[in-house]
């Protein structure tokens, strides 16, 4: 005899409604053994027990085939799935703000009931805070520094140093466009009073407008002064390499004592990964099959820069639920950490405006380059040669990329964060497949102006014959007038001339 049932409660969801429906089914068809309802339904025995079960929504034809074993009337369980269907999607979307998982958004110090798995990194940070009034959390963009900050580190400050009644000792500053204007009474150095501890984060808006570089450097100044012995000031900056790039974007004197305060963030263990994966879905009273928790470590280990698009993929399983189990099932459905990409990216394309759509055409394409056999491959692009790339909406369109972690900003380099991007966004693909032969001579004509830059600008570097040719009938035709760097039109140029004059010279002769 099999174990009894747990019990259900038909008011806890419709899930459970449904579950309760089947089971009355089955006790008035005289209580059949799933073995035996497996015979005629033609599931398995576990899979008819499973839909009685009443942790997730089988699936229609689970249900019509069980009811049809029972005796039931397949066109009824077809409408009373239907229903089932209906409310659970309602339930989700009124719940979705209770989600146990951010997706690519960061954590803030509200959601410090769902953030896991970073105790080892809080306490290594508190350690160096305690031993050294200034420390800089370095690390890649998507490493998880500002979730960190936001709902690892404030939290168990405030809850440490907060003083029975008095102002709260701790704070959170954003630069904004008046950084030291704005904060300089509150990073003033201090010798007296209690110590201040300084949390400074990255703003949540990439499109935020920049100060002006003097502001910069003197905000700067006021961070570092909190070395100082006499300072009663604690801080900590998340020094990502975007946020260097805006503190300062040329070579300063200060700049190598801010990296020799430098703590870099810690990759996340196997373990570390399990606690992050598992315990918010039991902070919410769910589960996660272990076959699904053993593949998203796998999928996801040792990429530091793949935690949100872990937290993305998980949220995606969740809004799919169909009871209180998040399945492997599901994970595949939506085809994974990867998939979730593709699906992400072209999201994030849907909200630009026609104008940045066409930019992310063309910064995108210079993000890959050719492979073999018609393969792509993720090209890292100096910020040099974005920053010469003559459109306005070029870093608005990588602030929403690098937003959703479609793009990694670092200190010199922009790149796509992951070759998923370039495998599961379909649209991506069908650029570069449409534009290959295009691409591949830009790829050429990108490195050759760079040379011929890099080497003093000699004749001998040009482009002459065929492949001048082959330049000029891909970009100098007007199909894409914006896709060129000054540099580049400024290399074909010169090539031009230097041919012309050449050919003047030989007619001349």
């Amino acid at each position: 005899m099999g174990r009894p049932e747990k019990p259900l409660d038909p008011g806890e969801g419709p899930v459970q409604r449904l579950a309760c429906k089947l089971r009355a089914l089955r006790a008035e068809a005289g209580s059949p053994t799933y073995r035996s309802l497996a015979c005629r339904a033609h599931y398995s025995a576990t899979v008819l027990a499973q839909a009685a079960a009443g942790d997730r929504l089988p699936s229609q034809a689970v249900v019509v085939a069980f009811a049809r074993a029972c005796g039931g009337n397949p066109e009824e369980w077809r409408r009373r799935w239907l229903r089932a269907a209906e409310e659970s999607a309602k339930v989700r979307d009124n719940d979705v703000a209770f989600a146990p998982y951010r997706g690519l958004e960061p954590f803030g110090s509200e959601h410090r009931q769902l953030y896991f798995g970073r105790g080892r990194a809080v306490d290594d940070l508190l350690s160096r805070l305690r031993t050294q009034r200034f420390v800089a959390l370095s690390g890649l963009s998507g490493s998880g520094k500002s979730s960190l900050l936001r709902a690892g580190l404030l939290p168990v400050l405030r809850d440490g140093v907060r003083p029975a009644g008095g102002p709260d000792p701790v704070s959170l500053i954003t630069p904004g466009p008046c950084p030291a204007t704005t904060h300089e009474r509150l990073l003033s150095p201090r010798d007296s009073g209690p110590e201040r501890w300084i949390v400074v984060d990255e703003s949540p808006d990439p499109g935020a407008p920049r100060p002006d570089l003097e502001e910069r450097l003197r905000f700067v100044e006021l961070l570092l002064a909190a070395r100082r012995p006499e300072s009663r000031l604690r801080v900590v900056l998340n020094l990502g390499p975007d946020f260097r790039w805006w503190l300062c974007p040329r070579r300063t004197p200060w700049l190598d004592e801010l990296t020799g305060c430098t703590m870099p963030i810690p990759a996340m263990t196997s373990a570390e990964l399990r606690e992050a994966i598992v315990r918010p879905a039991e902070s919410a009273g769910l589960a996660v099959e272990r076959e699904l928790t053993a593949r998203l470590i796998d999928d996801v280990l040792g990429q530091p820069t793949m935690l949100p698009m872990l937290s993305n993929a998980l949220l995606r399983v969740w809004c799919r639920r169909r009871g209180r189990v998040l399945t492997l099932a599901d994970y595949e459905a939506i085809g994974g950490v990867r998939g979730a990409v593709g699906a992400t990216a072209e999201d994030v394309f849907d909200r630009l405006c026609a104008r940045q759509r066409l930019t992310a055409r063309r910064v995108l394409r210079r993000l890959v380059a050719p492979g073999e056999n018609r393969s792509y491959v993720r090209r890292p692009v100096r910020r040099s040669e974005l920053c010469a790339f003559e459109d306005r909406e070029t870093w608005s369109v990588l602030n929403a990329l690098a937003g959703a972690r479609l793009v990694t900003l670092g200190d010199d380099f922009v790149e796509l964060a992951h070759d998923a991007v370039i495998s599961e966004w379909a649209r991506l693909r069908r650029w570069l497949e449409e534009d290959h032969e295009r691409l591949l001579h830009h790829r050429y004509l990108t490195e050759a102006s760079r040379a011929w830059q890099e080497l003093g600008h000699d004749e001998c570097d040009l482009y002459r014959g065929k492949r001048l040719a082959i330049a000029e009938g891909l970009f100098l035709g007007g199909r894409e007038p914006d896709e060129l760097t000054g540099l580049e039109r400024q290399f074909l140029t010169a090539s031009r001339q230097a041919q012309a004059q050449a050919q003047g010279h030989h007619r001349a002769a």
